[in-house]
């Protein structure tokens, strides 16, 4: 058979091969995802007893009263109606400590935030004219289980502390207790303040309802790798490596109903070990085509023999650097992780390249081998470029290998020229 037609077959198996490792290359990607799985669950063991994800809302104020009306027989009868007043000015000041706990081998990011909330309501004067039979205010939480301590709100002069809560309609567990405002407030149009503090755990993320007709809401916390959510951005925001500072100001103007509207910050530890592992392996059959174009490159010019068992050894090597990445990557930071595999995998391949080639070219296929994995990683680092260096890395890579072989039909076929 002449070089040129065994050149054909050898391309066309080296091809299929490197299609071939696409299967354990999903099997990694089966594994990466039940690993993120498995630490998704404990997460959420850890957060059901710790607190979940909280949305804070609130206060508002409640005034019952008695109203004379008439009924279908003309007569009058009292019926009880309620108004309820949302805060003038609202001000929120969260201090949101986090801390990592640990179940099993997984981290997971908690926090226990401090609230102050300060504002006013306005008891419009209408209200002073009408009996009123109760005044209770109410304060909402996502999580009752993340409270930590007493909830305490002081309206006007006097203090309260609340007791009970109960699910409304919203998704939220609301706080409410009856309070009892002076009467001498209810003449006329009243300016009533209130300061509210409670702590309050979580995980995840914290979030908060604009319930005043200005709103805002001051928070600081250590953590150094926030995304800020919700139908607000910050206004103000300062994101450094021992944590962050955020301000946001959301008038009535643009909230539209407080209940349907919230902000705030999803708490990340980064991203993940398995998300970067993840990544990875979404290059790997660039990186196992590179180092099989690679082979065939130094049996043309070199005249070496690389069998196809040799090959298919060369790449499930390849694929097995992506599990001892994940492997190492849940106990240990991950560019410590991949530089542990990729030193592994390149000693081996190296070893295995001198004694197949036995000659400088092993060398040489070594070399690529790293560079790949360096490349690799840098593209894992760049994310918003990584689709571009990726593709004139490989553009680069295919000139390289169309000069080495421009020479191979110059003769009739025996030969290789160079």
């Amino acid at each position: 058979m002449k070089l040129k037609d065994s050149l054909t077959a050898k391309i066309a198996l080296t091809g299929a091969l490197a299609l071939l490792m696409l299967i354990p290359l999903s099997l990694i990607k089966i594994q990466i995802n039940d690993r993120q799985s498995a630490a998704s669950s404990s997460q959420r063991e850890v957060a059901a007893s710790w607190g979940r994800d909280q949305t804070l809302s609130g206060p508002v104020l409640k005034l019952y009263y008695d109203v004379q009306v008439m009924d279908n027989d003309k007569k009058t009868v009292t019926r009880s109606e309620s108004a309820t007043l949302y805060p003038r000015a609202l001000a929120y000041d969260i201090n949101l400590p986090t801390q990592t706990l640990h179940r099993s081998i997984y981290d997971i990011m908690v926090y226990g935030a401090e609230v102050v909330a300060k504002g006013d309501f306005i008891i419009p004067a209408e209200y002073g004219e009408k009996e009123l039979t109760g005044q209770s205010v109410s304060v909402g939480l996502s999580d009752l289980r993340g409270i930590d301590g007493a909830v305490e709100i002081t309206l006007g002069e006097k203090s309260y502390s609340f007791h009970s809560g109960s699910d409304d309609k919203n998704g939220m567990v609301s706080l409410t207790e009856p309070v009892q405002l002076d009467a001498a407030l209810m003449d006329g149009e009243t300016v009533i303040p209130f300061q509210l503090t409670y702590k309050v755990r979580g995980s995840s993320s914290l979030m908060v309802k604009p319930y005043g007709e200005t709103t805002e809401v001051r928070m600081h916390s250590n953590c150094p790798d926030p995304s800020f959510t919700g139908d607000f951005l910050p206004s103000e925001r300062e994101v450094r490596q021992d944590g962050f500072t955020a301000h946001w100001s959301v008038s009535e103007i643009n909230r539209g109903r407080p209940d349907d509207t919230s902000f705030g910050v999803n708490l990340l530890n980064g991203v993940t070990q398995y998300q970067k592992t993840m990544r990875s392996v979404k290059y790997g059959i660039l990186v196992i085509l590179l180092v099989f174009i690679a082979g065939l490159a130094v049996e043309l010019v070199g005249k070496k023999k690389i069998s196809i068992v040799q090959y298919l050894v060369i790449g499930l090597s390849l694929v097995l650097f992506y599990a001892i990445v994940l492997s190492f990557s849940e106990f240990m930071n991950f560019s410590l992780a991949y530089a542990i595999a990729a030193v592994m995998t390149v000693a081996a391949l190296f070893g295995y390249f001198r004694g197949i080639l036995r000659d400088r070219s092993a060398w040489l296929l070594t070399a690529l081998v790293a560079l790949a994995y360096i490349l690799s990683y840098v593209l894992l680092q760049m994310e918003t470029y990584a689709l571009l260096a990726g593709t004139m890395v490989l553009f680069a890579l295919l000139v390289y290998i169309m000069y080495l072989t421009r020479n191979l039909n110059k003769d009739d076929g025996s030969e290789v020229s160079q």
